[in-house]
């Protein structure tokens, strides 16, 4: 203990020299800490920001797929459909369907004997159905009420 009290009282500028590197030496193993710390931090910023942009590219795809196989059913049910109208108005035809009637079913037009006529008696409708203007206005009312 004597010597190295010995040496500092001898060469004092020396230890103080050597005491001043390790204080730089800790403070620049602390701004490398803080550096370290700082460029982690930022990586994991940059990272999570490129999954959320990854993530929405994935949901546009998905979109899109999505949307070109509605496309593709759409154009399909759009050829059924016209498919389905040509064979409608295929069954629709009256000589087609006369025609069948006569060969598979075996029916016939009736003959004059056949055929009765029912007559109406006109005037006796027309007289009990009158409307009054009372329920010509109710009938205007409750029209314009409907539309609102």
């Amino acid at each position: 203990m004597m010597a190295a009290r010995a040496l500092y009282d001898q060469y004092p500028e020396y230890i103080g020299e050597k005491k001043q590197k390790t204080v730089r030496k800790v403070a620049r193993r602390k701004s490398h800490a803080l550096n370290r710390q700082m460029y982690i931090t930022l990586a994991i910023i940059l990272l999570s920001t490129s999954l959320f942009i990854l993530q929405g590219y994935a949901k546009i795809t998905s979109m899109r797929l999505e949307i070109s196989k509605l496309e593709n059913e759409a154009t399909e049910l759009a050829k059924l459909k016209k498919d389905l109208s040509g064979t409608l108005e295929g069954l629709k035809n009256t000589t087609l369907i006369g025609e069948q009637a006569k060969n598979s079913l075996g029916m016939v037009y009736p003959e004059d004997g056949q055929i009765e006529y029912i007559t109406i008696n006109e005037t006796a409708s027309n007289d009990s159905y009158q409307i009054t203007f009372q329920d010509k206005i109710r009938n205007v009312i409750g029209l314009f009420a409907s539309l609102y």
